[in-house]
C-alpha cells in the first residue's frame, strides 16, 4: 500500500490459517512517514581554480539532484595521466568536505591529472562525476586573478535574480579589488555577453535586474586586481527568469511593543527544509549580538535587539530542500528611520486627533474648551489641567468625554480674571496617550473674556424685546430721511418710544412699526434736525435701546447723502425765454442749502452780474441771462456739489436752440413793451 509523506499512521496485525482470521493485535504507536531519500546525483563541471608546482585547487558544481535531503559533503579522487593513459584512482580526502573547492597536495610538477567528485547525504555516497579533462600541475605565473567559483543563483524573479560567488583561490600578483558580472540569454551566441556592471564591485554578490520574463539566462564572473581582469568563472546553468506562483517576500513588521522584525514564510517546506538567514549574503550566526532568529512551522523571523546603523544591509532568507525558495529585504538608512519611527509609535502609541484643543463661546456666554480624537474606546479617560494643576468636575467646571464621537469638552459658565493661563487636556486610552494645550494669556485672554461677557449680555438682552439691527438711516427716493431698525421678540404690550436729545418725540403719522421694522421719517431735513436719536423697546420681560448720533461729522455724512439723492433727482437743464432774456433751469424733488450750486459756460465758471444771475426758487435751480448776445452762445453745465462729489446736468445753447430762444425773447420783450404803452 502507498503511504503519504509527512502523515502519521497506526498499524495493527492479525494472523490467518485454514480456520480463518485471528483477532487484531493491539495498535502500534503513531508512526510518521518520512520522505524517501536517495544518494545525490553526480557533481559536474570540474575546473581548476589554482595551480602551483605541487598542488592544485579544483572546483565543481553541486549535483542537480540532492536525493531529498541536504548534501553533507564531497569526496575527491585523482589520478595521473601518462602518455594519454590514466592510472589508478587515489582518494584526495578521507573525510567529506563541505565546500565545493578543494586543494590536492603532493602532486608532481608538469604531470597531467584527472579528477572526479562524489557527493554524499544521509542515504550515502552518490555516483562519482565523470572524470575531468586532464589538467597539468604547474606554477601559475599570470599577474591577473584566477576564476571566481561556486556561483549560486537565488531570489529568481520575472525581472531579476541574485548571483553569489566566491573569490578566486588564485588572486594573482596583487589582491583582488573587484568583480565584473556578465549575462546573456542562454541560447545567444558568445558575442552577446554583456556586462551587468560598468565599474567593478567589491561585493561577492549582485542583483541583476531588467531581465525579460520567461527568458533563460546564463551568467559568469570575472575578478580584477591591479594587473587587470582575470580568468572567467564557469558559466552558470541556464536559469528561467520567472516568478513562480505563490512566491512570498520578506516583509518588515513592528509589533505592539515596538520590536522590529523581518518576516518570511514558506508553505512548500519538506520535512528536512531549513530557513537560512544571511546579512549581505553571509550567514547570520545563532549567537549574533545584533539579532535573534525565531522559526516556527513555516514561518521565520529576524528580530533586531537594538536597531542602529550597524544593522544596515541586505537580509536574505533561503529555504533549503525546496526549489530555490528565497527572498531578501534591503534595510537602508531611510527604511531604518521609518521603522524606528514606527517602533517609537508602537512603544509609545499616540491617540490621533482630528483637532487640537480649541475654545469657543456658547450662546449664553459660556466658555467651551474642546478637542476631538480620531477614535476612542469606552475605557478612554481624560485629565483636565489648568496651570499644571488638575481640575475636576464641579460647580466651576463641567467635563464630558464622548467615546463614540471622540469629542472631549469642558465648559465654564464665566471666565474670571483668575482663569488666565494654560489649559491642557491629557488623553489616555489603554497604552495610547496624547495631549493638547491652549494658552490664554494677555490680549488673547482679555479679548476672549470681553467677547464672552458681551455674548452673555446679548443672550440676556434677547430674552425680551430686542433689536436685531440697531438704528441706522437711509435716504428715500423722495430725498427724505428714514431712521429704521429691525426688532424681534415683540408682543402687543411692548412699548416703542422715540427720543431726540432726551426729549420724547410725540407719535404722529411719521412713526411706524410693521413686519419687525421700526421707522421714523424725517421730511425736508435741515440742520435743525441734527441731534441724538434714541429708540426704546420695553415690556415686562425687559427693555432694549438703540442710539443713533446724528451730530457733527455723522450729520455731515447724512446731509451729503441727502444732497446726492437731490442731485440725482435733478432733471436735465431746459431752456425758457422770458421778456428779460433766456432762463436755463432744472427741477429737483427737494432742495437744501447744503447742496452747493455753480454754473459753467464753455468750461469757464460764470461770474454773476446784474445781467447774469442764478438762484433757487422752490425746487427750481435756474440761471437767468438778461439781454442775451451772441457771446452767450455755448454749452452750459449745472454743477451740484453734495459735500463729497460733484454731479452735473448740461444743455447746449447754440445754433438753432439759441436762435429760437433769442427770437422768443424778442417777441416777449416787444409784447411787454406794447402792453406797457397801452
Amino acid at each position: 500500500m502507498a503511504f503519504l509523506t509527512g502523515e502519521n499512521y497506526i498499524l495493527r496485525v492479525r494472523a490467518v490459517n485454514a480456520a480463518g482470521l485471528s483477532d487484531y493485535s493491539s495498535d502500534s504507536e503513531a508512526i510518521e512517514v518520512k520522505a524517501a531519500i536517495a544518494p545525490p546525483s553526480a557533481p559536474y563541471d570540474i575546473t581548476v581554480l589554482e595551480s602551483v608546482r605541487d598542488s592544485m585547487v579544483i572546483g565543481w558544481k553541486q549535483p542537480k539532484i540532492s536525493g531529498g535531503v541536504d548534501i553533507k559533503g564531497y569526496y575527491v579522487n585523482f589520478r595521473e595521466v601518462v602518455d594519454g593513459v590514466p592510472g589508478q584512482w587515489h582518494e584526495a580526502n578521507v573525510k567529506a568536505i563541505s565546500d565545493r573547492a578543494y586543494r590536492i597536495l603532493n602532486l608532481k610538477e608538469n604531470v597531467l591529472y584527472q579528477y572526479q567528485v562524489a557527493a554524499c547525504n544521509l542515504a550515502g555516497v552518490g555516483t562519482p562525476s565523470q572524470p575531468s579533462k586532464p589538467f597539468k600541475c604547474e606554477e601559475w605565473t599570470i599577474a591577473v586573478p584566477g576564476p571566481p567559483h561556486e556561483l549560486t543563483l537565488t531570489e529568481v524573479r520575472s525581472s531579476s535574480l541574485v548571483l553569489l560567488w566566491k573569490t578566486p583561490v588564485y588572486t594573482g600578483r596583487t589582491p583582488v579589488t573587484g568583480f565584473y558580472v556578465d549575462v546573456k540569454e542562454a541560447d545567444a551566441p558568445e558575442e552577446n555577453w554583456r556586462s551587468v556592471n560598468e565599474k567593478p564591485i567589491p561585493n561577492t554578490y549582485i542583483k541583476v535586474q531588467n531581465l525579460n520574463d520567461g527568458t533563460r539566462y546564463v551568467l559568469r564572473v570575472r575578478a580584477e586586481n591591479q594587473a587587470g581582469v582575470g580568468k572567467t568563472s564557469d558559466v552558470t546553468d541556464p536559469v528561467l527568469a520567472q516568478t513562480k506562483p505563490g512566491t512570498k517576500e520578506v516583509v518588515a513588521e513592528v509589533d505592539d511593543f515596538g520590536v522590529i522584525s523581518l518576516n518570511f514564510e514558506c508553505d512548500q517546506l519538506t520535512p528536512d527544509s531549513k530557513f537560512v538567514w544571511s546579512k549581505n549574503y553571509e550567514p547570520i550566526e545563532d549567537d549574533s549580538s545584533r539579532v535573534t532568529i525565531e522559526t516556527k512551522g513555516g514561518k521565520t523571523k529576524v528580530s533586531f535587539k537594538d536597531p542602529s546603523e550597524e544593522d544596515l544591509g541586505i537580509y536574505s532568507c533561503v529555504v533549503t530542500e525546496t526549489d530555490g525558495i528565497s527572498s531578501s529585504y534591503t534595510l537602508d538608512e531611510d527604511e531604518l528611520k521609518r521603522l524606528l519611527q514606527l517602533s517609537h509609535d508602537h512603544k509609545f502609541p499616540i491617540i490621533p486627533l482630528k483637532s487640537g484643543l480649541a475654545v469657543e463661546i456658547l450662546e449664553k456666554g459660556q466658555i467651551r474648551f474642546w478637542m476631538q480624537a480620531e477614535k476612542l474606546s469606552a475605557s478612554a479617560k481624560c485629565n483636565y489641567v489648568f496651570n499644571d494643576k488638575e481640575v475636576h468636575h464641579g460647580d466651576k467646571y463641567k467635563m464630558n468625554l464622548d467615546s463614540k464621537t471622540g469629542i472631549v469638552e469642558m465648559i465654564m459658565d464665566t471666565l474670571e480674571d483668575e482663569d488666565e493661563g494654560t489649559f491642557t487636556f491629557q488623553l489616555q486610552d489603554g497604552r495610547a496617550t496624547n495631549q493638547s494645550s491652549l494658552v490664554l494669556i494677555g490680549e488673547v485672554f482679555e479679548k476672549l473674556q470681553r467677547e464672552a461677557r458681551f455674548q452673555r449680555h446679548e443672550w440676556i438682552r434677547k430674552q425680551g424685546p430686542h433689536f436685531v439691527e440697531y438704528l441706522a438711516w437711509e435716504v428715500t427716493p423722495e430725498c427724505n430721511v428714514l431712521l429704521k431698525s429691525k426688532v424681534a421678540n415683540m408682543k402687543k404690550e411692548t412699548t416703542i418710544t422715540w427720543y431726540k436729545d432726551g426729549m420724547e418725540i410725540m407719535e404722529d403719522e411719521k412713526h411706524d412699526f410693521k413686519d419687525g421694522v421700526c421707522t421714523l421719517l424725517i421730511t425736508e431735513i435741515t440742520r435743525k434736525d441734527a441731534g441724538i436719536y434714541e429708540l426704546i423697546l420695553k415690556d415686562d420681560r425687559g427693555k432694549d435701546k438703540s442710539i443713533l448720533k446724528l451730530i457733527d461729522s455723522a450729520f455731515d455724512d447724512l446731509m451729503s447723502a441727502v444732497c446726492k439723492q437731490i442731485a440725482d433727482s435733478a432733471t436735465q437743464v431746459k431752456i425758457q425765454s422770458n421778456e428779460e432774456g433766456i432762463r436755463l433751469y432744472s427741477f429737483v424733488n427737494y432742495f437744501v442749502d447744503d447742496l452747493k450750486l455753480s454754473w459753467v459756460h464753455n468750461d469757464g465758471k460764470i461770474k454773476y452780474t446784474d445781467r447774469v444771475k442764478s438762484g433757487v426758487t422752490g425746487e427750481m435751480m435756474w440761471l437767468q441771462i438778461n439781454e442775451p448776445t451772441p457771446n452767450d452762445k455755448g454749452k452750459y453745465v449745472l454743477e451740484m456739489f453734495d459735500g463729497k462729489a460733484t454731479h452735473t446736468r448740461d444743455v447746449d445753447l447754440s445754433g438753432q436752440a439759441f436762435d429760437e430762444a433769442y427770437a422768443e425773447f424778442q417777441r416777449l420783450k416787444q409784447a411787454a413793451i406794447a402792453e406797457r404803452s397801452e
